[in-house]
């Protein structure tokens, strides 16, 4: 048996952001197994408790699964006894200064990307392996950060089948989610993205879409995501662009299926979920024809040039003024989603860490499953707002309030699902106890 610890890093819970996605995706997948096999046990924590030395003894493998960008793991899980980490794109290694907002940003950071840089050559032997999601990926780390190839696996994401899948009617699901946001019912295009305007070309999208509709485009565009001010300032001078913010992954799904398509013409992508998700809902993709776009979504969107108003224009015209393409390209696309799934990618990274694990220990399944969760828990209170009230009775061995808590709240709040689906059965089972350990 072995015991995997995972090391969870950007933020908290608050921040619904792809890493932090793929985190969770895959931690509830992990517990998935590890209750059907009891093969292994699995535990989260922060990627800032390995720093305090006696984390990673408990642990026969340390995970890091969404390292984003070029930044070295830590220095203090470098001597963890089987370090596997994955990697999230290196979009500021590969184009530098067009993936930063201002050119003070990219001269405050390119000194820093050159520190981590020298890291990578210098210690990348202490490193197991790399998990990349597309060869497109794996390419760039080994041609920017000089990883050899035998430690790098190509484990694309998935996608939860179960929530993002075409809608029973798209016209009552477009109807019902523009009515919730006032927005007027007309057709509309999606687009979905974090706070790097830069990479995510945001500015070039609004003046494709600009273009669009001075020659006959009769869509909204509605963008979800945080952006910065100035991407807010220049929606409003455009009639039609809708800005949503943040929105929960419920009302993710109904924008999704109610759109014609997704616009997301990015300078780099390491992956692109949110491509993914739309395809899965039947929803065609208009993205960018370089680096993992093509490769994830193949026949299942239209390409373009990034850099090229007109040709992101053309397209957009295109899907638009084109049923029978639109068709096309969701038939192609939701066969192309079946390709993805978490369960899968969860499954083949179990066999990774197990193929690169020395130990051959044998361990109290019981034991450890009891450690792991208590662990967890600590670890989901220290992310969460409200949950931090509660880790100082934790601290002190006293869970009945926190369990209480848990009953009631758990399942309803989604950023912290699929951490504790996996133990529910434990926390129902130890509820009432005031004397558990925390290791």
């Amino acid at each position: 048996m072995m015991r995997i610890n995972m090391a969870i890093d950007y933020g908290s819970f608050a921040n619904a952001t792809s890493l932090n996605l793929v985190a969770r995706k895959l931690f509830f997948e992990f517990g998935k197994l590890m209750n059907s096999t009891k093969d292994f046990t699995i535990a989260a924590t922060l990627l800032a408790d390995n720093a305090l030395g006696d984390v990673n003894q408990h642990y026969d493998c340390l995970n890091v699964p969404n390292m984003g960008g070029y930044r070295f793991p830590l220095d203090s899980v470098l001597n963890s006894k089987n370090l596997v980490i994955g990697i999230v794109g290196i979009d500021e290694v590969v184009l530098g200064c067009q993936v930063y907002k201002t050119e003070s940003d990219w001269k405050k950071n390119k000194p820093i990307i050159e520190k981590e840089l020298k890291k990578w050559n210098k210690n990348i032997d202490q490193i197991k392996a790399i998990h990349v999601s597309s060869n497109s990926e794996k390419s760039q780390l080994q041609e920017y950060l000089n990883v050899p190839d035998e430690k790098l696996f190509v484990i694309p994401y998935g996608v939860d089948h179960e929530k993002f899948k075409p809608p029973i009617s798209k016209q009552e699901t477009r109807d019902k989610i523009l009515k919730k946001y006032l927005i007027p019912q007309k057709p509309y295009f999606i687009h979905v993205s974090e706070s790097n305007w830069a990479r995510k070309n945001i500015i070039r999208l609004f003046e494709a879409y600009k273009k669009a509709k001075s020659l006959g485009l009769n869509y909204n565009l509605l963008v979800v995501g945080k952006n910065d001010l100035i991407i807010h300032k220049k929606a409003k001078s455009i009639t039609g662009i809708r800005m949503l913010g943040f929105v929960s992954e419920d009302d993710l799904v109904e924008l999704i299926q109610g759109s014609d398509g997704l616009v997301n013409p990015s300078l780099h992508e390491g992956f692109g979920l949110p491509m993914l998700e739309s395809i899965s809902c039947g929803t065609p993709v208009i993205t960018s024809n370089i680096f993992s776009p093509p490769e994830i979504i193949k026949d299942g969107g239209l390409f373009v040039d990034p850099y090229n108003i007109e040709e992101i224009s053309k397209s957009m015209l295109e899907l638009a003024n084109n049923k029978s393409l639109q068709d096309e390209l969701s038939k192609n696309g939701l066969k192309r989603s079946n390709d993805f799934s978490w369960e899968i990618t969860a499954q083949n990274l179990i066999k990774l860490f197990q193929t690169t694990s020395e130990t051959d220990y044998d361990y109290d399944y019981d034991e450890y499953f009891e450690k792991s969760a208590k662990r967890t828990i600590i670890t989901i209170c220290q992310l969460h707002p409200e949950l931090k009230y509660y880790l100082n009775d934790i601290v002190q061995f006293d869970f009945s309030t926190f369990f209480e808590y848990i009953e009631e709240k758990k399942f309803s709040d989604p950023m912290i699902h699929d951490y504790l689906l996996p133990f529910e059965k434990w926390i129902k089972e130890n509820q009432n106890s005031t004397s558990l350990k925390v290791n």
